[in-house]
């Protein structure tokens, strides 16, 4: 996630269930502007769900639909 504004110090994490995927991005040193959230939009199919923030430490949530594998 180069689009976003941050430094070394953050993670990822992916988290799917039947009909949904996540992208749960943290750190303690974030600034993210509209172009790029629309970026990743654009490229990923993922739109912002959530942003918290606590301790200095912010969290934000991506979600996008999860494509099903059709079964003959």
């Amino acid at each position: 996630m180069d689009i976003l504004d941050r430094t070394k110090d953050c993670g990822f994490e992916y988290i799917s269930d039947e009909d949904k995927e996540f992208l749960i991005f943290n750190t303690n040193d974030f600034f993210a502007d509209t172009k790029a959230l629309q970026k990743i939009k654009r490229l990923t199919g993922m739109i912002l769900v959530q942003m918290s923030t606590h301790n200095c430490q912010t969290q934000l949530w991506f979600v996008r639909p999860r494509l099903l594998k059709r079964t003959k």
